[in-house]
């Protein structure tokens, strides 16, 4: 049975925050390929039942990042030059430089559903990226968005049970 309560995600998500932490290690010893393949089809399957645009939950507490083709697009949309759709609506990442849209919840989310859906950023698109390769790599960020995405708590859980992480 999936969980799909937001409410309910998030207490789970600070109740488990330390066993979280102790299968992100347990996965660190874990054959990488082997796990991106279980968290592959996982996803495939929970991703399958889940409506994202019934959610948008990412969408009210993530910051996108954003290509300079991203920011072209979206500054012509917004009618305003790339430098001042800048300085109003992208932070930068003072260690990488990375562009991201400044506000949360998202400009462009309009009830649950991203307003300009078919032409949202890559980023956006590939959301919640379990779906990428070297998840053992990235279990942090995962773990992060535990408690926001109802398709990364389900997968995460699911992993788990699979690999009888105790």
């Amino acid at each position: 049975m999936l969980e799909l309560d937001l409410d309910k995600i998030k207490r789970l998500a600070k109740r488990r925050e330390n066993d979280n932490l102790r299968f992100r290690t347990y996965l660190k010893g874990q054959n990488g390929n082997r796990i991106d393949k279980i968290v592959h089809k996982l996803n495939a399957e929970i991703s399958a039942q889940i409506d994202c645009k019934t959610c948008g939950n990412c969408c009210k507490v993530l910051r996108p990042y954003v290509s300079d083709s991203n920011i072209s697009f979206l500054s012509e949309k917004e009618g305003l030059s790339k430098i001042d759709f800048e300085k109003r609506y992208i932070t930068i990442d003072e260690f990488e430089g990375e562009k991201f849209l400044k506000e949360t919840p998202c400009k462009y989310l309009e009830g649950k559903l991203c307003s300009i859906y078919g032409d949202r950023p890559e980023d956006c698109r590939s959301f919640p990226h379990l779906h990428k390769k070297h998840f053992n790599s990235r279990t942090l960020v995962v773990i992060g968005n535990y408690e926001i995405c109802p398709i990364v708590f389900n997968v995460f859980e699911r992993l788990k049970a699979e690999l009888r992480f105790r």
